[in-house]
Order: structure tokens, then sequence, then C-alpha cells
């Protein structure tokens, strides 16, 4: 029977393991398509979170400067963004896009954050030719 030390110091050593090992894990369309449908739909929830503390970023180190013009383009290019790509767009709508996106195989090795601005667009509305360039362009610059 492990002692008690020994369990603990496994357990901590395999739970830093984890993290680790996501870090060198690409993911692309191969690596969703892997995932159970609770953990996309807690992937999405954090890449909500994670775009609003990336336009907390952005803005950091102009709030006591007097940058002002380059606070206010900061705004209004992250409102005009989100507003036309991300307003009203549920983490499931998400996951369901980035499904259906990731069914073609010609798909699964654009990046994550490639595919869901791709799916964004989609929900959108941007043209289909449109959109099929873009799919394309995203194929062609893909590892």
């Amino acid at each position: 029977m492990l002692s008690m030390k020994r369990f603990w110091l496994i357990l901590v050593v395999v739970a830093l393991s984890f993290p680790l090992h996501a870090q060198d894990t690409r993911r692309d369309g191969n690596w969703w398509l892997e995932q159970t449908q609770v953990f996309k739909s807690a992937y999405m929830l954090g890449f909500f979170d994670g775009t609003n503390l990336g336009h907390e970023f952005s803005l950091w180190k102009y709030i006591d400067k007097s940058e002002p013009a380059c606070l206010a383009k900061n705004y209004e290019s992250y409102n005009y963004y989100f507003d036309r790509y991300m307003k009203d767009v549920t983490s499931s709508q998400l996951v369901d896009g980035l499904d259906v996106f990731y069914k073609d195989y010609k798909n699964r090795k654009i990046d994550l954050a490639s595919g869901v601005w791709l799916t964004v667009n989609a929900i959108a509305g941007t043209p289909q030719a449109d959109l099929d360039k873009m799919i394309e362009g995203f194929r062609k610059n893909a590892n």
C-alpha cells in the first residue's frame, strides 16, 4: 500500500503534467473533434472570457497615459468586431458551428482560433463565396 505522502506526491506530479501536455498539443480540428461536448462548451465559455480579457490587456497600457486617440480607436475596433461577429452568439452556437466546420476533413488542420473566426463569420452572414475564399486561405496557411 502506498504511503499517504507518496500518494500525494504522485497526485501532484500527475496534476502538474496535464497543463504541460496541453501546451504542447496543437488545438486544431483534429483536437476539437476528440473533445467531449461538456469540454467543448466549457472551452467556448473560456473563449468568451479570454476575448474580454484580451480586450482589457489591449487597454491597460493606455488607461493612465495621455493617449486618448489610441484608447478610443481600440474601443471602436473592439466594439465594431464584437457587435458584428460575437453579439448574441452563444457558446453552444459556436460549439455546433465548429463541429460542422471541422467535419470537413479539409478543415481539420486549421487552428481553433481561426476556426472560431471562420465560424463567427458564417454565423454573421458573410456571403458563402467570401467565406469559401477565406476558408481556402486558412487551409493553405494551416501547418
